[in-house]
């Protein structure tokens, strides 16, 4: 199997089967991003197949200075971003279906009920965190980067990211508190 930096040479180089191995190598991770800053499944696939577009045209613009992945990443959360601002206004619905197929070790309807509705609380609360609280649990929890990664492709000091990891949990469990509350009233 081919390395990223050989694929993107390839592909560089007007090679099809190349960036289609590309595609094939990052389309879910693409997809997963792109719905957990978003929150809508639609939504989540229209941009995928955008990025994808745009990462052919802008190839070029690679330059090996950091790993292939931190910069589609980087592309990646961009879109997204982009695409929360321009339609900053609208209400976003969230869609949780890729969310909720993690086992919690219950079962039953009851359980799906109660995992369903426990990761639509925690769709509802992310959407309304501050961008770069978002983004840190999201390259931390479902990209799983370790601390030195998301440094590096945010391009913050590690301390930085360890200060907003701990922000964004204590202002997720505020919410989650305070959804639930309001939840119970």
């Amino acid at each position: 199997m081919q390395g990223d930096h050989d694929l993107v040479m390839l592909a560089r180089h007007g090679s099809q089967e190349a960036f289609a191995a590309l595609v094939d190598l990052y389309k879910n991770r693409v997809y997963r991003t792109v719905f957990h800053i978003i929150g809508n499944e639609q939504d989540a696939q229209d941009l995928t197949q955008e990025l994808f577009l745009k990462l052919h045209r802008s190839l070029n613009g690679f330059n090996g200075a950091s790993e292939f992945t931190t910069w589609l990443h980087r592309l990646t959360v961009n879109l997204a971003l982009d695409h929360l601002r321009a339609r900053r206004r609208k209400p976003l619905p969230v869609s949780l279906e890729a969310v909720s197929d993690q086992p919690d070790g219950s079962s039953g309807i009851e359980a799906g009920f109660l995992r369903r509705e426990r990761n639509e609380a925690l769709a509802a609360v992310m959407k309304n965190l501050p961008p770069k609280y978002r983004q840190i649990l999201l390259l931390r929890h479902y990209q799983h980067l370790t601390y030195a990664q998301i440094a590096a492709h945010i391009r913050v000091p590690v301390r930085t990211v360890e200060t907003r990891l701990y922000r964004a949990r204590a202002l997720l469990r505020k919410a989650l508190r305070a959804a639930g509350e309001g939840a119970s009233s």
